[in-house]
């Protein structure tokens, strides 16, 4: 960009007296899912679609909280990492492939990018993030992903015992190439991602009821409590135990 360019975009950017116009603008864009926070973590703005899809009905109940009061604990942890990240080092994060809970409490991917937003003395004042599903809807002329097939599957029957090459047959792909898509785009193997969704229902189980964790690791498709607290561990940091009374103690 030459330097007319930068100063003609920097004086019609800065004489905008209200950066909630474009911000607005992101509500015709029913697939993207636009956000600004401060420094402390807390939701300053946000496009419609994301108010849909954190199950609320307006912008207002959402403002002002951080990810630790929308989100479930595992979940606001991360992102708040990842937010700290982008504020210390002052450095975009681009393409970032995550698994999300949407408002039904299903796990969808979405591509997310974050940027850090300066204030006229170059002060890091927040964040703005964007995401998008990773998948799209089929339509007649264009078939559904094969992943997005296995994920949909692994996600409708997940509280079952479930076989890899059973995935793989129900997406139409051998179990080499399930395992080389499903590497490439989500950073780990279907059995990785199997076990992922399961402690996802889980941790919503431990959060939302009182049920015995042995219990518990029978509905979300465990072997048994053992079982369920090993990969928990593994994908949380700890324990069932611990994760619940975590939770529980949080304000």
């Amino acid at each position: 960009m030459t330097d007319i360019a930068q100063s003609l975009r920097n004086q019609f950017l800065s004489s905008i007296g209200d950066t909630g116009q474009i911000v607005r603008l992101f509500d015709f864009l029913p697939n993207v899912f636009l956000y600004l926070k401060d420094t402390q973590g807390r939701f300053t703005a946000m496009n419609a679609s994301l108010v849909r899809l954190r199950g609320a009905k307006h912008e207002r109940e959402l403002l002002g909280k951080t990810d630790l009061e929308i989100h479930p604990v595992f979940w606001g942890r991360k992102y708040q990492q990842e937010d700290q990240k982008v504020i210390e080092s002052g450095q975009e994060i681009q393409n970032q492939v995550w698994l999300v809970p949407d408002g039904d409490g299903r796990l969808s991917s979405f591509v997310s990018s974050k940027i850090p937003l300066r204030s006229t003395k170059g002060i890091i004042i927040g964040i703005a993030g964007v995401m998008y599903p990773l998948a799209q809807e089929p339509t007649e002329t264009v078939p559904p992903d094969p992943i997005q097939v296995a994920t949909t599957f692994i996600n409708d029957h997940y509280s079952e015992p479930i076989e890899i090459q059973q995935v793989a047959e129900h997406a139409r792909l051998s179990t080499s190439q399930l395992n080389r898509r499903f590497r490439s785009t989500y950073q780990m193997s279907p059995s990785q991602y199997l076990q992922r969704v399961r402690v996802h229902h889980a941790s919503q189980a431990l959060l939302d009821t009182d049920k015995q964790i042995g219990i518990i690791a029978l509905d979300t498709g465990f072997y048994d409590q053992a079982h369920l607290t090993r990969l928990f561990r593994r994908w949380m940091g700890l324990t069932p135990f611990d994760f619940r009374k975590d939770s529980r103690q949080r304000p």
